[in-house]
């Protein structure tokens, strides 16, 4: 019987959220990710070594600096690891896998060679020299290794986010699923940080690196270890660095009641989109214990959906103009009285010259749908599918773009999402406009759809939001339609609204946040922009196959009004199976988590950069 191949896959991206573009750094005139290579190299128990990144165009370089190094390179998920792995694994014909992160540019490859042949002497599934709860050895060393099949049925069946993003949690968690074996090291050296996570790390093990260059032990754990026992000072570097665990994928590190301010309206003029975005995201700050403030103006009962989520509401004092130089004024004392570590703005008033004010000790975000650049500010988050992180200048630290970053409330989890056939009648048609219905198309659309009805059964709502112009007029079409079960339901301002979602099976709506809403709920919908910003919002969703389009002018005609809501309508169960699994493809509803977590880490690197100033 032939030796099993095994090949290390390395697990690297250069979007890292606390330190961009880390596995590339330089230490000793090379690359962080060429120190690794080097290393496993070294190795005598790899058939292979392959370089696993994602298809983001951020990662292209990774490929290139991959060939550079004579390495395989996989490109895959960016968001579903475990999925990377198992294809990564396929490609490279893996009998076992040995998992390694690319920031751990000092691993030993001895310790690689004592892993391996711990796997290959017993019958196992999973050997490492660790165990979450166990860690002797220093973090940046960790070697982790797998049969393909554990691997296979670890993607078969792990279905939570940490399984997905860890890949390895399910073959561990639960005793007993797999055969797994702990092998710790002889020497308890856990007390070393000696990963690349944070400027701080990047500081050690460059340090380190540049110190032992040319020494013949120099791939050594322990001649790693002699230098930092003889230079303390650089051991504390990074001793208080905090480690997530790997069940911390969906939200940020614990805040401890750490504040983030947010500034966002809620106007006729400007609509609900950009206070329910902040919404999504203070929501999700609170729940991983931190404390929230929106100051802005809103409608009593948006600020209620605020206040019920235990976050803060201020209103902007009148004598302030939004956007206004003493608007970045007030919010930046009012933030820095509270000792907020972020604050978010969210509107198209708050333009380069305020956010440049507003600016102060706190991490500043700024939601952009427009790909501005040089932006004044730390974050940039574009929260659209069709959010790119290049070509924003050379203004932003860190830019979360895309449909990852995509903001929902927590009631609009994967799990909300009913299973819908789409062959029942009358099927569920929703009309929905936003909030303050600024094109007015919500009379219009009701007349289409009721006689559309007459030969398409269908049940028909309308969702009208806290500021809608036409409510009244809304109530007296439908109470003329008579009495039954296809009378129209007009919503009025309900709290309730991914039940609502979940209760109708189309919707034709305005290309605004509430179209992102419909998509995480599984809902194909026909989609008008009511506004220069949903552009980016309804194009990569009718690309995507999630929705279909219909320009403003053919929405404000009833004649090819009605024409585009029956075709949508009639286009067939299939049809509409397709564009529901589109929907859920394209957004998993954890995009305020991710955010979340994020500004969490850039806060608390800025915290430990502005310590080492003060030790200085």
């Amino acid at each position: 019987m032939s030796d099993p191949r095994v090949v290390a896959i390395v697990q690297a991206r250069m979007g890292s959220s606390r330190l961009p573009g880390k596995v590339l750094e330089r230490a000793a005139g090379r690359a962080l990710l060429d120190h690794l290579a080097e290393r496993l190299g070294a190795a005598k128990r790899l058939s292979a070594i392959v370089v696993a990144t994602t298809r983001r165009p951020l990662d292209d370089v990774l490929e290139a600096e991959a060939a550079r190094l004579g390495l395989s390179c996989f490109r895959g998920s960016e968001d579903d690891v475990l999925e990377r792995f198992v294809l990564a694994a396929r490609a490279a014909h893996a009998d076992v896998v040995v998992r390694i992160t690319a920031d751990c540019p000092l691993l030993d490859p001895a310790e690689v060679d004592r892993v391996v042949a711990a796997f290959l002497a017993a019958p196992l599934d999973y050997a490492a020299n660790f165990a979450p709860d166990d860690r002797r050895i220093p973090l940046g060393l960790s070697v982790e290794v797998f049969s393909r099949a554990a691997l296979e049925r670890a993607h078969a069946e792990g279905r939570a986010g940490y399984h997905r993003e860890h890949v390895t949690p399910y073959l561990y968690e639960e005793k007993g699923r797999f055969r797994t074996c702990v092998v710790h090291p002889a020497e308890d050296l856990s007390h070393l940080r000696l990963t690349v996570d944070t400027p701080e790390d990047l500081a050690v093990v460059r340090t380190v690196l540049e110190a032992i260059e040319g020494d013949p032990d120099r791939m050594s754990l322990a001649r790693a270890a002699r230098f930092l026992a003889a230079h303390p000072e650089i051991a504390r570097l990074n001793a208080s660095v905090r480690q997530r665990s790997f069940r911390e994928s969906d939200g940020p590190a614990r805040l401890d009641g750490a504040w983030a301010f947010f500034r966002a309206d809620a106007t006729p003029e400007v609509g609900a989109g950009h206070a329910m975005r902040c919404l999504a995201i203070a929501e999700a700050w609170v729940l991983a214990g931190g404390r929230a403030a929106l100051l802005g103006l809103v409608p009593a009962s948006i600020a209620e959906r605020f206040a019920e989520r235990g976050i803060e509401v201020h209103a902007v004092p009148t004598r302030i103009v939004p956007g206004s130089e003493a608007d970045a004024l007030w919010l930046r004392e009012a933030a820095e009285a509270r000792g907020a570590v972020v604050v978010v703005a969210d509107g198209y008033a708050f333009e380069a010259r305020w956010l440049a004010t507003l600016r102060g000790p706190f991490v500043t975000a700024y939601v952009d749908d427009f790909s501005q650049q040089d932006l004044p500010v730390d974050v940039v988050l574009d929260p659209n599918a069709g959010g790119r992180e290049e070509g924003r200048g050379v203004g932003p630290k860190l830019v979360l773009a895309g449909a990852r970053y995509t903001p929902l409330r927590a009631e609009f989890g994967r799990d909300a999402a009913p299973a819908r056939s789409f062959e029942r009648a009358p099927l569920g048609l929703l009309l929905t406009f936003g909030a303050s219905d600024p094109a007015r198309l919500s009379l219009l659309a009701l007349r289409v759809a009721l006689a559309i009805a007459a030969s398409v059964p269908l049940r028909i709502t309308v969702l009208a939001g806290p500021m809608h112009p036409d409510l009244d007029a809304l109530r007296a079409l439908a109470a003329s339609t008579g009495e039954g079960a296809l009378r129209p339901v007009i919503v009025h301002d309900t709290k309730d609204v991914a039940a609502l979602f979940a209760s109708i099976d189309l919707a034709v709506a305005a290309a605004g946040s509430t179209a992102w809403e419909l998509a995480a709920m599984g809902a194909p919908m026909l989609l008008v922009a009511v506004a220069d910003n949903q552009r980016a919002v309804i194009d990569p969703l009718v690309t995507a196959g999630a929705a279909r389009r219909i320009d403003l002018e053919d929405a404000r005609n009833e004649a090819k009004l009605a024409d585009a809501i029956e075709a949508f309508v009639r286009a067939g169960p299939d049809a509409h199976r397709a564009m529901a699994r589109a929907c859920l493809d394209l957004v998993d509803g954890r995009g305020a988590s991710r955010i979340c977590r994020a500004l969490a880490d850039a806060a608390f690197a800025r915290a430990a950069q502005r310590d080492r100033k003060e030790r200085a």
